[in-house]
C-alpha cells in the first residue's frame, strides 16, 4: 500500500530509524524567507507519525503491507487531523505575523521617541540624508530625462541618425549628406523601411503684425507619418504630391498654433506669409509631439527637390533620419550601407572617394554631446551620497556609544542580539524616511533649477520631470541609504556584552571599537572628498583655460543679428547688395555706432560650409584635400569684429563684381600653404570652380579666428566679398560705444523702415555667444565644484566629530598627562597629529581613486592633463588645511581639561 499522503519517509525507504523528522529537514534546508503551504506542512506531519508507526510494527515482526495497513488503523482519520493541524498552523503564522507587526510598530515608536528626544543629532542627521538625496534625485532626473528615458515616438529603439562619414577622407565621423546619395541610400538599403532626408529651416512670418522669424524643419515625405510615426491632432499631414518644387503647404506645432493664433480650430485652410509666399496650413501636429531638435519647434513644410535638376552628388547639405525594420536591425543596416559606399565610390570616384555612411540610434545621436558631463555630474553626486552615508554612520556609531549601557540592560532582560539589530536599523530607516522625504520635497526645485540653468540647446530638456518614475528611484534610494548608514551602527549595537559594559560602566573596550570604526569611516570619507576635490579642480582649471581661449576678434560692444532676404523681394545678386548697402549705411548713422559689417555665419556658432580650392600652377587636389572654410563679408565687418589683418589690405568699395575677383585668407592657410603670410599676398586660388578659370589673387592675411567652438583648433579658412558672391543669409554686427543693447531699438526701428517684412533674428551681444560657448562647461563646472564643496563639508565635520568624539573618551589619559606635567603644545600636537594622520590615510587613497577615475573625464578638459600634478598637489593641501582646522577646536579643548576635574569623576 502506497502512503496515504504521497511520499514515504526516508526511514520507510531505508529501513533506518528516523533520528531528523522529514518535515524538520526540510525546513532546515529552505529558502530564507520561503514558507510551506499549511496544508502541505500538515500531509508532511502525519506522514512522518504513519512511517514511525510503520516503522515500529515492522521491529514486532509485522510485514510491510501489514505493518502500514496497521499504522493507518490505529492512526485514525487522518483527514480529520489533517484539518485540525491546518487550522492549528494557519492561526499559528497568524499570530506570528501580529508579532512582527507589533514588534515593527513598538520599535518604530521607540526609534521616534529616541530621535525627538536627540533633536540636535536627528536634525544634522535629517538634514544631511535630506540634502544628500535631493541632489541625487535632482540630477538623476536630469539624466533619466535626457539620456534613459525612451524617446517619446512609437518602437524608438527603430529609430536611426543616416550620416556621411568622413574619416577616410580625415574628416569627421558625422558629416551631411548630398541627396543623391540619399536617395541611393533610401532605395538600396533593404533594413531600412523608410528613410527621410531633412535641413534647417527659419522662415520669416509676415502679414501678421511684426514680422518674426520661426524654427522649423524642411523634409522629403515620410518623416512625421512613415519615420516618426506620428499624425497631427488637427488637418491632415503631407502626401508624397506635396514634397514638389511647387508645394505650398505647411504644419504648425501646437505650441505656435495657440501663440501665433490663439489656437483657432479654423487655421486648417488658412494662407500664411512665409518668406513672402502664401503657404497653406494644413494641419496642427500634437501637444505631446517633442520633436527631435533639428526638426525645430515651430513650423514644417516639405522639403520640395526637384531630382531633374540633377542636384551634385558632391553637394552635402542635409541630414537624415530613417527608421529601420526591426530594433535589431541596425548591424544589418551598417553592413549593407558599407556595401552601399563602396559601390558608390566606384561609380562616382570624383564625388564619392572616402565617403562611407555611419548609422547611430537616434537617441545616442541627440545626446552624445551631453551624455559624458551628465553622467560624471551623476557620479559626483553619488560620491556626494556616499559620503553623506558615512556621515550619519559616524554620528549613530558615537550616538551608539553613548547609549552602551541602555543596549547591555536590554540584553541582560533577555532582548536578543536580533532584537537589538531590528532596533537599531528602524532608528536608521526612520531618519532616511524623513531625510528621503524632505530630500524629495527638495528635489522639485533642484530640478527646475538645474532645467533653468543648464545650457540652451540642450536635447530633451522639455522631457525632464519629476514623475512616478524619479519618485520611485528616490524613494530606493532612500531605503538603500538608510541599510547603507545604519548596518554597521546596528550590528555594533547587537554584538553588545552585558556583563563588560555593565561591569566597566559602559567605558573602555566598546568606546575603543567605535572610535576605530568611525576613524575607518572618516579616512573612507576624506579619500571620496579628494576625488571630487580633484575633478572640480581639473573642470575649473579647464573652464579658466577656455575663458582665456584667444577669440582673434573683439566681442565686447558688439551687437548681432540675422537677417534673411527672401528670394521673392529680393531674387538676384544686385537686390541684395543694395539692401545689405542700405542696411548698413543706415545701422553707421545711429548714434554711438562705431562700425558696421555683415558675414554669412558669425563666429563661434558657425556651421560647416566647406568647400575645396586649387592653388594656380599645382595640381587639382584629391577629394577631401585643400579643404577650405569659406565665409561671405562685407566691406566693413573684418574692422567691426576688429578682426586684424596680419599682411595685405581688407576688402574695399571696389571689389565688386565689376572688378578683379579677390580673396582673404586667414594664418593658418597662409601658413599651411605659402610658408607665411606675407609669401600668401598675391597667390592665386580657384575656389570650388574647377571647371572655369576664376582665379582669385590673395590680397590680405587676417588672424586666425574660433568659429566652430572655443576648444576647435584653427581650420583652414577664407573671405570673399558679399559683393561678388552673395547670399540670402546674413549676420549683421553693430560694435558701439557702450552698452550694445541700448541701440537695439534703433536697430530695429531702421531694419523695418528700409523693408518692414524682414525679421530681425537672434539680436543679441557678441559676448552672449561667448557666453553660451562656455555655457556646458560652465554648468559641468559649478555643479561639481558644489557637490565638491558639499563632500568637503561634510568631510571636516565628519573629521570634527571623530576628534570631538576621541578626545572625549582619552579624557583621562590627558588629565594624567597634563597632571604629570605635559605641555598644552604636546597635548594639542597629540590631537592634532592624529586627525593629521587620519586626513593623510584618506588624501592617499584618494589620490589613488581619482588618478583612475578623472582619466574618464579627459574629454571634458582643455589645456589640462587629467593626471595634472598641480591639481593634485593642490587638492590634497587644502584638503589637508581643512583636516587641520577641523581638529583645532578638539585640540584647544584638550588642553584645557582640569585633571584633577576629570580624575574625581573617574
Amino acid at each position: 500500500m502506497e502512503p496515504l499522503y504521497g511520499r514515504s519517509g526516508a526511514g520507510a525507504r531505508n529501513g533506518r530509524t528516523h533520528s531528523v523528522s522529514e518535515p524538520k529537514r526540510r525546513r532546515l534546508f529552505r529558502l530564507p524567507f520561503h514558507h510551506t503551504a499549511p496544508r502541505e506542512e500538515a500531509d508532511d506531519e502525519i506522514q512522518f507519525h504513519l512511517d514511525m508507526k510503520t516503522e515500529k510494527l515492522r521491529a514486532m515482526g509485522f510485514s510491510d503491507l501489514e505493518a502500514r495497513a496497521e499504522a493507518h488503523r490505529r492512526f485514525g482519520d487522518a483527514q480529520r487531523v489533517r484539518d485540525d493541524v491546518e487550522d492549528l498552523l494557519k492561526r499559528r503564522r497568524g499570530m506570528r505575523g501580529s508579532d512582527h507587526l507589533d514588534r515593527l510598530r513598538r520599535n518604530s515608536q521607540y526609534a521616534v521617541r529616541q530621535l525627538v528626544r536627540n533633536p540636535v543629532f536627528s536634525t544634522v542627521a535629517v538634514l544631511t540624508v535630506a540634502i544628500a538625496i535631493g541632489a541625487t534625485t535632482s540630477v538623476y532626473s536630469v539624466v533619466d530625462g535626457i539620456l534613459l528615458r525612451p524617446l517619446a515616438y512609437s518602437n524608438p529603439d527603430e529609430l536611426v541618425m543616416v550620416w556621411a562619414d568622413y574619416t577616410r577622407r580625415g574628416g569627421p565621423e558625422r558629416e551631411w549628406l548630398s541627396y543623391p546619395n540619399f536617395i541611393d541610400f533610401r532605395d538600396e538599403i533593404p533594413s531600412m523601411a523608410s528613410v527621410s532626408l531633412f535641413t534647417d529651416w527659419s522662415p520669416t512670418l509676415s502679414g501678421t503684425g511684426e514680422a518674426q522669424q520661426l524654427r522649423g524643419g524642411a523634409f522629403t515625405y515620410g518623416m512625421f507619418a512613415e519615420v516618426l510615426e506620428v499624425e497631427p491632432a488637427i488637418g491632415r499631414g503631407f502626401t508624397s504630391e506635396d514634397d514638389s518644387p511647387s508645394g505650398n503647404v505647411v504644419l504648425l506645432s501646437d505650441g505656435f498654433w495657440k501663440r501665433g493664433f490663439g489656437g483657432d480650430p479654423s487655421i486648417v485652410g488658412r494662407e500664411i506669409i512665409l518668406d513672402d509666399r502664401p503657404q497653406t496650413v494644413i494641419g496642427v501636429m500634437p501637444a505631446s509631439f517633442r520633436p527631435p531638435g533639428f526638426l525645430g519647434t515651430d513650423i514644417w513644410t516639405p522639403l520640395g527637390i526637384d531630382p531633374t535638376t540633377d542636384p551634385p552628388r558632391g553637394d552635402a547639405s542635409f541630414r537624415s533620419v530613417g527608421r529601420m525594420v526591426d530594433a535589431e536591425s541596425l548591424g544589418l543596416a551598417r553592413t549593407q550601407a558599407d556595401a552601399l559606399a563602396t559601390r558608390l565610390e566606384e561609380a562616382f570616384p570624383r564625388a564619392n572617394q572616402g565617403v562611407g555612411y555611419a548609422l547611430y540610434p537616434l537617441k545616442v545621436d541627440m545626446t552624445t554631446a551631453t551624455s559624458t558631463p551628465l553622467w560624471v555630474l551623476l557620479g559626483a553626486v553619488g560620491v556626494v551620497l556616499l559620503i553623506a552615508c558615512v556621515n550619519v554612520a559616524s554620528l549613530l556609531l558615537a550616538r551608539g556609544a553613548t547609549r552602551e549601557a541602555e543596549l547591555a540592560v536590554r540584553a541582560a532582560l533577555g532582548a536578543g542580539r536580533a532584537g537589538i539589530l531590528g532596533q537599531v536599523m528602524t532608528e536608521s530607516l526612520i531618519l532616511a524616511l524623513i531625510g528621503g522625504a524632505l530630500g524629495t520635497v527638495l528635489a522639485l526645485g533642484g530640478t527646475e533649477l538645474l532645467v533653468a540653468i543648464a545650457p540652451t540647446g540642450t536635447p530633451r530638456l522639455g522631457e525632464v520631470t519629476l514623475d512616478g518614475r524619479i519618485l520611485g528611484f528616490a524613494a530606493g534610494v532612500t531605503v538603500l541609504v538608510g541599510v547603507l548608514f545604519g548596518i554597521l551602527p546596528a550590528l555594533r549595537a547587537s554584538h553588545t556584552q552585558p556583563a563588560e559594559v555593565l561591569r566597566e560602566g559602559g567605558r573602555s573596550g566598546p568606546n575603543r571599537r567605535t572610535s576605530r570604526a568611525r576613524s575607518v569611516l572618516v579616512v573612507g570619507q576624506i579619500g571620496l572628498t579628494l576625488v571630487l576635490l580633484v575633478a572640480s579642480g581639473l573642470l575649473v582649471r579647464s573652464f579658466e583655460n577656455l575663458k582665456a581661449v584667444d577669440l582673434g576678434f573683439d566681442a565686447e560692444n558688439v551687437l548681432s543679428m540675422q537677417i534673411f532676404m527672401s528670394s521673392t523681394r529680393y531674387p538676384d545678386a544686385v537686390a541684395r547688395r543694395a539692401f545689405m548697402a542700405d542696411i548698413e549705411s543706415r545701422l553707421a548713422g545711429i548714434p554711438g555706432v562705431e562700425g558696421v559689417g555683415s558675414v554669412n555665419s558669425l563666429p563661434l556658432a558657425s556651421f560647416d560650409g566647406d568647400t575645396q580650392f586649387t592653388i594656380e600652377g599645382e595640381p587639382r587636389p584629391e577629394p577631401g584635400e585643400q579643404i577650405v572654410w569659406l565665409r561671405r563679408a562685407t566691406v566693413g565687418y573684418l574692422d567691426a569684429m576688429r578682426i586684424p589683418v596680419v599682411a595685405g589690405r581688407a576688402f574695399d568699395d571696389n571689389d565688386t563684381d565689376e572688378q578683379t575677383q579677390v580673396i582673404i585668407i586667414n594664418e593658418t592657410l597662409a601658413d599651411r600653404y605659402f610658408g607665411s603670410a606675407s609669401d600668401a599676398l598675391g597667390q592665386r586660388l580657384n575656389v570650388n570652380s574647377p571647371e572655369r578659370a576664376v582665379w582669385r589673387p590673395v590680397v590680405g592675411v587676417v588672424r586666425d579666428i574660433k568659429n566652430f567652438g572655443l576648444r576647435a583648433g584653427s581650420r583652414n579658412a577664407m573671405y570673399i566679398p558679399f559683393n561678388q558672391i552673395s547670399t540670402a543669409f546674413m549676420f549683421t554686427v553693430v560694435r558701439t560705444v557702450g552698452d550694445p543693447l541700448t541701440v537695439a531699438s534703433a536697430v530695429r526701428q531702421e531694419v523695418s523702415e528700409v523693408d518692414a517684412t524682414i525679421a530681425v533674428a537672434q539680436l543679441q551681444p557678441m559676448e552672449d555667444l561667448v557666453f553660451d560657448a562656455l555655457a556646458t562647461d560652465r554648468f559641468s563646472t559649478a555643479l561639481l565644484t558644489g557637490f565638491a564643496m558639499v563632500a568637503l563639508l561634510l568631510a571636516v565635520v565628519g573629521l570634527y566629530g571623530v576628534v570631538s568624539y576621541g578626545v572625549s573618551t582619552r579624557l583621562r589619559e590627558m588629565g594624567v598627562r597634563i597632571a604629570l606635567g605635559a605641555e598644552s603644545s604636546s597635548i594639542r600636537g597629540l590631537v592634532m597629529r592624529w586627525a593629521l594622520g587620519m586626513a593623510l590615510m584618506g588624501i592617499a587613497l584618494g589620490a589613488a581613486g581619482a588618478y583612475g577615475v578623472t582619466r574618464l573625464m579627459q574629454d571634458l578638459l582643455f589645456g589640462v592633463e587629467a593626471a595634472d600634478p598641480l591639481t593634485f598637489a593642490t587638492t590634497a593641501v587644502i584638503m589637508a588645511g581643512a583636516a587641520v582646522l577641523a581638529s583645532l577646536i578638539p585640540a584647544l579643548r584638550a588642553t584645557r581639561i582640569d585633571p584633577i576635574k576629570v580624575l574625581k569623576a573617574e
